[in-house]
């Protein structure tokens, strides 16, 4: 039977040339720790055509004034929808067009990509004339937006003296509000921060981590006051050192290691426990398309070491405390370490009263301490208990340490450091169908298939190469599960 391959622009069936072929590459963004792959073809060639003449703008004509576009695209092979994404044209060669596909996950956040979030427009609202009367948490649609927890952080002035300063950010008592001499620090949801970049950015969001009702608490710590401010700007409070991107790969990595699957063409971002994907049955058995060789490969680097950026500038990280203190896996034959730094820490706890401290100058203009800097963290927003705004480390059945109790590693981490230990890389040649290939669109699909069963194993597909036309045979990248 003869293989077809079909690739429309913009709902348009591009002409190719007989005997047109290359590869499509496809990643699985379950192994993707810092960073996220989507799929992608290097560049291939179709002939000039009237078709293509009026696709690509007459661009071959020196007369001609074309613009650089990003086609919509979908790939059929065989009549099945095996991919979408968009097509990009190169540049023009003596026999036709020169183009190249790709999920485009660069450009998923537009011109926000790159952008610092503490300079991003989130929004701003007008302040209460009395500081006293901001409220604990704001609520919208259901929403929380931002807190103000009571914080340990006697430094936070420095050497300076604030008259009723005693030593607590956004310092609370029940019938008047937060004190006047404390800072008013607000600490956003981080549900909120996504949400709304989605909304700026033009996606939605959804997944496990999305509707987890712990992880729907976290807000992320800053030491922004409001010292004297009319205004409340919402960036002012979000790290620096994140932007839209990197704060995506960010939830990649420790605490929570997230899988980050994007559908391109519908805008939309799924947010998954990379935990949980480990746990999803093998459904395809690919036994009968593939060759007998299989040949394991090796790996030394077993071991699993979780860790993550610690806030230099708080004093009490100087000497790391034993509650944020990385993970390193026990010592296993001759393995070396997996390091997996994620760029979110937490505070540690006071134990005499249950608050987050910190040793932290703050950022101020009150005294002169607008140059002062913090790093992203996290903590759970608990609510108003006992008339004191509460966030702490640990909330539910999480706790932000790896070490203790409903630990990080137990929770999040403890399937992928099991795999870790026993597994072996190999590669797989399949003589695969379209709706296999269909099948293995991870992002697309959003992993509802990450693994395959060849002669009575499990692998983890690690990566997709496929030559198209389909009738060959195919690579697959794995890891024995």
């Amino acid at each position: 039977m003869k293989r077809m391959i079909d690739i429309r622009l913009d709902g348009t069936p591009l002409h190719l040339a007989p005997g047109t072929a290359f590869t499509l590459e496809r990643y699985n963004p379950i192994f993707a720790f810092g960073s996220v792959q989507g799929s992608k073809v290097y560049r291939f060639t179709v002939p000039y055509s009237p078709v293509n003449n009026r696709l690509f703008q007459y661009a071959a004509d020196p007369a001609a004034v074309w613009e650089p576009k990003n086609y919509r695209t979908e790939q059929y092979a065989d009549g099945e929808l095996i991919e979408r994404g968009f097509t990009t044209l190169e540049g023009v060669k003596p026999d036709g067009y020169e183009l190249s596909f790709g999920s485009n996950l660069g450009d998923f956040f537009g011109d926000l990509r790159d952008v610092p979030l503490n300079q991003i427009e989130f929004g701003n609202e007008v302040l209460p004339a009395d500081h006293a009367d901001i409220v604990p948490e704001k609520i919208v649609a259901g929403q929380t937006v931002y807190t103000l927890p009571t914080i340990l952080n006697n430094q936070f002035y420095g050497t300076n003296t604030v008259a009723g300063f005693s030593g607590k950010v956004n310092e609370y008592l029940a019938g008047t509000g937060y004190v006047a001499g404390a800072p008013k620090v607000p600490m956003f949801n981080l549900h909120w921060v996504l949400r709304r970049l989605g909304e700026l950015c033009g996606f939605t969001l959804s997944g496990e981590f999305m509707q987890d009702p712990d992880a729907q608490r976290l807000i992320i710590y800053n030491t922004f006051a409001l010292d004297g401010a009319t205004t409340l700007d919402y960036r002012n409070h979000l790290p620096a050192e994140l932007s839209p991107r990197t704060l995506m790969l960010a939830l990649t990595l420790p605490p929570f290691g997230l899988s980050v699957f994007f559908d391109v063409q519908r805008r939309a971002v799924m947010l998954s426990y990379t935990e949980q994907k480990l746990a999803t049955p093998t459904r395809l058995d690919l036994t009968p398309y593939t060759l007998p060789s299989l040949y394991p490969g090796n790996m030394t680097d077993r071991r699993l070491e979780l860790d993550w950026e610690l806030d230099g500038d708080d004093g009490l990280m100087k000497t790391i405390p034993p509650a944020v203190a990385k993970y390193t896996g026990p010592e296993y034959l001759e393995t070396t370490l997996l390091t997996l730094k994620g760029k979110f820490s937490t505070l540690i706890m006071d134990e005499a009263t249950g608050l987050p401290k910190a040793e932290q100058q703050g950022i101020t203009p009150l005294t002169g301490q607008m140059d002062k800097k913090f790093r992203p963290r996290f903590l759970f927003w608990e609510g108003v208990i006992e008339d004191v705004p509460r966030a702490s480390s640990s909330y539910g059945t999480t706790s932000l340490s790896f070490v203790g109790s409903n630990n990080l590693r137990d929770k999040y981490w403890k399937r992928f450091e099991e795999f870790r230990l026993r597994t072996f890389p190999a590669q797989i040649q399949v003589a695969m169908t379209a709706s296999q290939l269909a099948q293995l669109d991870f992002h697309r699909r959003a992993g509802e298939d990450v693994a395959v069963h060849v002669r009575g194993l499990d692998y983890y597909v690690a990566a997709v190469k496929a030559r198209l036309p389909l009738g060959g045979y195919s690579t697959l990248d794995v890891w024995r599960r």
